[in-house]
Parts: structure tokens; sequence; C-alpha cells
């Protein structure tokens, strides 16, 4: 009897479907960090919330960066770096690599404060109308529970957790713990939240929406 002989297998596996999730850590943020906290707190002080998906805390009103302060300008320069590199690496995607030209036009930002204290949190949504949704760090947390103020992504395509596949690559959630300087990035219409509180510092975030404006 001879022995089997090993199969020709042409083979082809590709990523379909990708979710791109950008990461930044913005260096010597200190004193810009320090700037953006004061003004946030004051305008707490004297603003009434514009309540969204928090529960408890204080989300500002959408026109944070046309506020007066240098340090919107700045804060808007690296939104505006961010989003170039998000669609830098969507045009590497194979779905997106092969066409004649790529993407024309501009994108409108709009972005507001969120201040959080011990119990207050976020509840699970989207933010329809934008093409991508970010969020920038002025303060961490100071939590020693792993999940304490943390952002979590859910995997997108639906029932996935349902089936084990070897690795458990899919139904996976993605955990971000805010740092200070951190800016991150993601598809808008990505589900997510924010774990409670449970720290007595506050957590201070700079949300944003970028609508995408073909040219």
């Amino acid at each position: 009897m001879t022995a089997p002989t090993a199969s020709k297998m042409n083979q082809q596996i590709a990523m379909a479907f990708p979710t791109l999730i950008g990461r930044f850590q913005i260096s010597e943020t200190e004193a810009t960090n320090a700037a953006l906290l004061s003004i946030l707190l004051e305008r707490e002080a004297s603003a009434p919330s514009k309540d969204y998906a928090n529960v408890g805390g204080w989300h500002s009103s959408g026109d944070l960066l046309e506020w007066p302060y240098e340090e919107m300008t700045l804060l808007k320069s690296w939104i505006s770096e961010g989003l170039n590199r998000m669609v830098q690496a969507t045009g590497q995607l194979p779905e997106v690599a092969g066409r004649a030209a790529p993407p024309r036009g501009s994108f409108k930002i709009s972005a507001w404060g969120n201040i959080s204290r011990r119990g207050n949190y976020h509840r699970m949504h989207n933010h329809p109308g934008s093409a991508w949704s970010g969020c920038y760090y002025v303060t961490g947390v100071n939590s020693t529970n792993p999940l304490g103020g943390v952002i979590e992504l859910y995997d997108p395509r639906p029932f996935t957790e349902m089936v084990d596949v070897p690795g458990t690559p899919y139904g996976q959630r993605v955990h971000i713990r805010p740092v200070p300087g951190l800016l991150i990035l993601f598809p808008s219409w990505l589900y997510h939240f924010v774990h409670p509180s449970d720290s007595d510092t506050e957590r201070v975030s700079i949300a944003f929406n970028a609508s995408w404006w073909p040219a």
C-alpha cells in the first residue's frame, strides 16, 4: 500500500469586513491638558449638561471646538491629523486600494466635553450621520477595577459569539483604558459604551464626530 500524498491546494485567505480602530498617543500634552481641564470644569459650573448617552456626569454643548481658546485650535489639529491617518489606512484596504482615484472631500468636525465622577457612565450607543467618531482623553482613570471608566467597543457582526471557532477570534470586544493625551478613532456606526467610573477623581474626555463632505 502506498502512502497518501498531500493534496495540491492553491491558497487564498483574505480579511473581509475590516473595522479600523485608531489609537494615537500624543506626547507633551501636560500643559494643554491642564488648560483643557480648567476650561471644562469652569464650563461645567456655569452651563447645564446636554445629556445624550451619559448617565450622570456632565456633557457640554457640541460647539467645543468653537470656544475661544488656543487649546481648541490645537485639539482640532490633532483630530484632523488622526482623521488623515485613518483615511490613509482605509486607502490600503483591498476593497479600496484598487479604485482609480482617492476620495476627495473634507471633514466637518463637532466636539463636546464629558466629565464623569464615581458611578457615572455612558450607555451603549453609536453616532448616526457621521463617518468617524472618537475621543481625546484629558485625564486618565485612577481605578483598581480593570474596567472602571474604560470604553468598550463591540464586534459589529451580530451573533458571532454564538459559535465556537478555534482561537475565538469573533465576538470579542475592544477595551481602551483612558490615558492622558490618547486620541482614539473608530467608525461612527460602531456600538460602544463606557463602564461606570469608580474613582473620586474626574474622568475628563472630549468626544467628537467627523462628517465627510465629498468634493
